[in-house]
């Protein structure tokens, strides 16, 4: 009983008493060389692992960090289990001094990191590669993280990591992506990664609070660059976009599949769906392709479900179009943008839309530049050929977006046209027919354009604009655009500009800037993007 009694009085009053087994829990740092041995315990340089089989072994706790030594090489594709804590995520990176550590899953298929149903991870600073050959019905993807079926995960960051080689599938059942995180609740954070060489996605979120895609740099893909679905309040900024859709359309790729249509060939460079007040900025896009099939190729895209989304300081150039605003999209804004000579292929698609004015989506304040060759504004009202032919023709005096105090600027061969576009929305571009009319048939008198400054050529006449200005400009430096936001001086108003004080009033929430950061109060004063503080 005297025994019994001291135990009992050792537990009431040790100082560990009433703490969790979970508190105790002590975090590790696990090391993998080259040199290691998978027989060592990992926790030290000197005592490090050798393989990715002994890392996907292993089950990680909350605070664990697996590091992979610089200038090291791993084949095989990594998996590791576990998941971390809001406070404590888990985190894979690199140890030592000297370049990324590489995994390299050579003609494997499936991710070179995968994650499923696991939240709360932090990837940064590795180098994944493939370099072999696509394979048809092989999925090959750089690094997934996905809820279980019915599941979801948070959590998930990846950062400075560069991904490059991946010749995944282009399109088909095995579509291939580079980053994909997919089922997220909350708290994605994907950036300053560069992807090159890469089919078909560079980056596709699918994830609701705190989705930021930020800084990354992607180049030569087959499809799409970004993609954010779902996301509330999202923010996709300081990215650039470089020769993405390149092969995705192709009318000669083969798929696999024995149907054209069970693969979507339409990719846009950086384009969100079904997302709400989410925002796309300070983002840079150059020479998307457009393969014959592809029936989009614009540098961004309001889709399906957009609501109260935001386009807003982007830099567009040499693309096959600036914006595709689709249909059941509500209140989606785009203003202080530039366009400069996206006319890539033929036919054109400036800014092609599938939306009814009644869903009062509004671009004000855009510069649209071009110098050679026709720019459309191309509004879509229904399929003629293949799988959706005679289906969901829409009234043509209701469709279209409503343009505000932007600039259209046309000089040297290029000139401007708006146009009606009827074709097969799953087959190709090249099939749509498309249908001038000197005036737009107006439902409302300024419905669609009101307020704009013209200069240059329309090919089948001015919109119906009741308060059309026909001027130059008067911009410093028009189509000086090269790489670079900061390359753009040129399209700042010069001091005997029309646009001054011209500009009708944009009811905006709060003060915002200029392009140029520029403070504009509450409504801008100026056509065009430039907002002149000093007057």
């Amino acid at each position: 009983m005297k025994k019994l009694f001291l135990s009992l009085l050792i537990i009431l009053f040790s100082p560990l008493a009433g703490v969790c087994h979970h508190s105790l829990q002590v975090q590790h740092i696990y090391y993998i060389s080259p040199s290691g041995n998978d027989a060592n315990n990992g926790l030290s340089p000197a005592t490090a692992w050798r393989s990715i089989e002994r890392v996907n072994r292993e089950t990680f706790r909350p605070g664990d960090r697996i590091l992979f030594e610089s200038d090291g090489t791993w084949y095989g594709q990594l998996s590791p289990a576990g998941s971390g804590t809001r406070e404590k995520k888990i985190f894979i990176g690199s140890y030592g001094n000297g370049k990324r550590p590489v995994i390299n899953i050579g003609e494997s298929t499936g991710a070179a990191i995968t994650l499923i149903g696991q939240s709360w991870w932090e990837i940064d600073g590795l180098e994944l590669t493939s370099g072999a050959p696509p394979r048809l019905r092989s999925r090959r993807n750089g690094i997934t993280a996905r809820a279980k079926e019915g599941g979801s995960i948070a959590g998930i960051t990846v950062r400075e990591c560069y991904i490059h080689d991946v010749w995944g599938q282009v399109g088909g059942a095995a579509t291939s992506t580079m980053i994909l995180i997919s089922g997220a609740d909350e708290e994605v954070l994907v950036e300053n990664n560069i992807i090159r060489r890469c089919d078909k996605i560079g980056i596709h979120v699918i994830g609701k609070k705190n989705v930021v895609v930020r800084g990354n740099r992607l180049e030569n893909l087959g499809g799409d660059g970004i993609i954010v679905f779902q996301a509330d309040r999202g923010l996709i900024e300081h990215n650039i976009v470089e020769n993405s859709c390149l092969r995705t359309g192709d009318p000669h790729l083969d798929t696999g599949d024995d149907n054209r249509y069970d693969w979507w060939p339409h990719t846009a460079a950086i384009w969100i769906a079904h997302c709400n007040e989410t925002i796309m900025q300070f983002n840079e896009v150059y020479h998307t392709g457009r393969q014959a099939g592809n029936g989009d190729g614009q540098a961004f895209d309001f889709d399906f479900g957009c609501k109260n989304c935001i386009l807003q300081y982007n830099y567009s150039r040499d693309n096959a179009g600036f914006l595709l605003i689709m249909d059941n999209t509500h209140e989606n804004i785009a203003r202080y943008n530039i366009s400069q000579n996206d006319i890539k292929f033929r036919p054109t698609q400036l800014v092609t839309m599938f939306c009814d004015t009644a869903e009062q989506n509004l671009l004000h304040n855009n510069v649209f530049y071009v110098d050679h060759g026709t720019s459309d504004i191309t509004y879509y009202y229904g399929d003629e050929y293949g799988p959706m032919k005679g289906k969901g023709k829409k009234d043509k005096g209701k469709l279209g977006a409503h343009f505000r105090n932007n600039i259209f600027y046309a000089t040297g061969q290029g000139r401007f046209r708006t146009v009606y576009a009827l074709g097969d929305s799953l087959n190709s571009a090249e099939f749509r027919k498309l249908e001038d009319f000197h005036q737009l048939p107006p439902s409302k008198a300024g419905t669609r354009f009101y307020n704009n400054l013209y200069f240059g050529p329309w090919m089948n006449g001015l919109p119906d604009d009741p308060k059309a200005i026909q001027a130059d400009p008067k911009l410093v430096s028009p189509g000086s655009g090269r790489y670079g936001l900061n390359s753009l001086e040129g399209y700042k108003l010069r001091d005997d500009s029309p646009c001054f004080n011209q500009a009708i009033a944009i009811e905006m929430e709060g003060e915002i800037n200029d392009f140029y950061g520029n403070k504009t109060g509450k409504s801008p004063t100026e056509i065009g993007v430039f907002e002149d503080a000093k007057r």
